[in-house]
């Protein structure tokens, strides 16, 4: 519960490191993924002091897995890879291309 409560107070700035957002609740799959986020590893909303109502979700999470599966920007085998990489640790958060 001091988790949650400590996410909900996170003001995100042009000033927080890469990757802040993450930090943000998720609100769940039912809302759609922040693509400025996933594919730039920072979203220019939240950045600037605006809201977001997307996820922010590192580019290994199984949701955004999924969703590039979807959009046949990856492949099924390069997706079980990049899965295998985040549960042995080794999972990038945002940044790179796609």
């Amino acid at each position: 519960a001091a988790a949650a409560a400590a996410a909900t107070s996170v003001q995100i700035t042009l000033a927080s490191p890469p990757g802040a957002e993450e930090l943000l609740l998720d609100p769940g799959a039912g809302a759609s993924l922040c693509f400025d986020y996933i594919n730039n590893g920072s979203c220019t909303r939240l950045r600037t002091g605006g809201a977001c109502k997307y996820r922010h979700l590192s580019r290994t999470h199984p949701d955004v897995i999924a969703d590039r599966i979807r959009q046949g920007k990856l492949n099924p085998a390069a997706a079980a890879q990049l899965l295998a990489q985040a549960q042995a640790g080794g999972g990038g958060g945002g940044g790179g291309g796609g």
